[in-house]
Parts: C-alpha cells; sequence; structure tokens
C-alpha cells in the first residue's frame, strides 16, 4: 500500500540515478509490502475466500487491541499458499513480529516470508469497454510488458474508478493501479507515461491516505492538501479561507486562535474547531475505517 510521503517524486538526473540505484533494493517509506503466509498444507482456489480471511485476520489483531485495519488484500498464489498486502501503516515485519496473533487465523502456519516492497502509480485514461472484464488486468500486464521497453508490473492491477462509475455509464475510461518493484521503474512510468491500448496514458504517483487524515484546506477527511480540489474553508471559524488567512480585526492575530474568535466546524457545523477529535463527522470517518468492511476488496 503509496503514500505517506507527501512529496511527489521529482525527476532523476543523472547525479541522483546512483543514489537511487543504492537505495532500489532497500524498503523506504511510501512503498507497499507484502508478506506470503506459508501454510503446513496448501489451500485449494474452491476453498479459498479473501474477504473471509482479510476480516478474520484484521479482527483478529483487534481483539488484540489493534484498532487499526491492519490487512487490505488477500490473494492465493499459484501454489496455494496465501499472499497478504498489508495497510500503508503496516508491513510484513510487523506481521512476522505477530505471528501468534496469525496462528490463530492459521492453525498449520509454518512460517512467514517477509516480501518485498511495491511501488504503486496510477494509470489514467485506460478504456473501460476493453479492460473492464474478466482479463482486463491481465491484460493491462501484458500491454506495459510489450509496449514499455523494461517495467515490469508486479502483482494484479485493479480499478481505482468505481464500479458504479464503470458500470452504469458514467465514463469511458478509467484510472487503474499497478505496482512496480521497484522506484526506478514507477519513476520511468510517470515521465515517459506508458503505452497501453494504443494511447500514451498518464501515470502518477499512488498516494493511499488514511480516512481519518484531515486536510488543511479543506478541512474534509481522506485526502491532503496539496491534492485537495475544493474550495477551501479554516479549520478555526469555518469561512471560505485557509487557516492561515484566519484574522482577527481586534487583537489582528493572524493563522492562529485568540480569545475573540468563536469556532465554527465546517464539518458539523458545531462550536468547536474542525480539528476537535470529539467531532461526531469525524468520529464517524474513524468508526468507519475501524469497522470490517461488508465487501471484498477489487
Amino acid at each position: 500500500m503509496a503514500s505517506h510521503d507527501p512529496q511527489v517524486w521529482n525527476q532523476v538526473t543523472s547525479r541522483a540515478t546512483n543514489k537511487v540505484k543504492a537505495r532500489e533494493g532497500r524498503k523506504e517509506k511510501g512503498a507497499l509490502s507484502r508478506a506470503t503466509l506459508l501454510q503446513g498444507h496448501t489451500i485449494q482456489a474452491y476453498d479459498f475466500s479473501a474477504l473471509h480471511l482479510r476480516n478474520s485476520i484484521n479482527s483478529a489483531f483487534r481483539a488484540k487491541g489493534i484498532e487499526k485495519l491492519v490487512v487490505s488484500t488477500i490473494s492465493l498464489s499459484l501454489r496455494g499458499n496465501i499472499v497478504v498486502y498489508t495497510t500503508p501503516d503496516f508491513n510484513s515485519e510487523f506481521l512476522q513480529q505477530n505471528q501468534a496473533i496469525l496462528a490463530s487465523v492459521f492453525p498449520n502456519l509454518i512460517k512467514i516470508q517477509g516480501g518485498e516492497a511495491w511501488y504503486k502509480v496510477l494509470i489514467h485514461s485506460i478504456p473501460i469497454a476493453d479492460f473492464d472484464n474478466e482479463e482486463g488486468m491481465d491484460l493491462i500486464v501484458e500491454e506495459i510488458k510489450t509496449f514499455n521497453k523494461g517495467l515490469t508490473p508486479i502483482g494484479r492491477p485493479y480499478w481505482a474508478t468505481s464500479r458504479d462509475k464503470r458500470q452504469n455509464g458514467f465514463t469511458r475510461s478509467g484510472s487503474v493501479v499497478v505496482a512496480f518493484p521497484t522506484e526506478i521503474q514507477a519513476k520511468r512510468a510517470i515521465q515517459n507515461r506508458l503505452y497501453i491500448a494504443g494511447i500514451s496514458a498518464r501515470v502518477e504517483k499512488y498516494y493511499t491516505v488514511a480516512s481519518t487524515v484531515q486536510c488543511n484546506k479543506c478541512t474534509g477527511f481522506g485526502h491532503v492538501e496539496h491534492l485537495c480540489k475544493r474550495s477551501p474553508k479554516c479549520i478555526l471559524c469555518g469561512e471560505d479561507h485557509v487557516i492561515q488567512e484566519h484574522y482577527c480585526s481586534i487583537c489582528k492575530k493572524k493563522g492562529s486562535s485568540c480569545n475573540h474568535l468563536t469556532p465554527k466546524c465546517n464539518n458539523c457545523q458545531g462550536t468547536h474547531l474542525a480539528s476537535n477529535k470529539l467531532c461526531e463527522v469525524y468520529l464517524a470517518v474513524k468508526a468507519k475505517a475501524t469497522k470490517p468492511k461488508s465487501h471484498d476488496y477489487e
């Protein structure tokens, strides 16, 4: 799972290339990791339920006091091993350190094999009619490998555009998330675009942000300021400006709270700061984030 790094990747210069190469095999902040669970016996495809296993693992961690969701996606390898993909707050090392908790879900668990770093990008303008089918994601991988020399995507791509928009005719094209094994490959895809389905598709770094993260520009949740497309709202007074432009006409204080402030939350319209952790909107977002979802991830 991309991610907490607020800076967009810069173009790699010849001077920086050696530094990037030196880091290529090392996990970095923002890289997504996976861990393969090796059991005492393999699992057959007809017995495999990604939804059930994902929720069982997250429930097991929650029972031990870990409120955040640990696992986002589960898949089955060709050999019948279970591959677990963590959310951005966790990694394969965390799973290895908590093997006892996983053993409560997988009684025959022998060991946890550490995963490698993944670097995800977002590919735009993918034709929905051509790729929104059973073989579509496999075809995306083949298109990248065939028409983009030196790029080797890993894992299975998935749609970032919601199923409703794809199936109800809201748009003819959508965005797909693809992972690469190194930061160099991901940067190359961003800088050079990707040739897919006969078009040159725009690519950007894929960010994953916790749903409880608050935007300093609009005070909403689930995104950060530099990616916000909404109108500004002040965290202090709820008016149509960012907090840096907040101004008290009495004490002349700018950009911060003062004794003359009448706070207002833009989210719930309550008489408190929008950043208040007791805000009913924030608590609802937090509750939803820690509750197991009733549907599987795409």
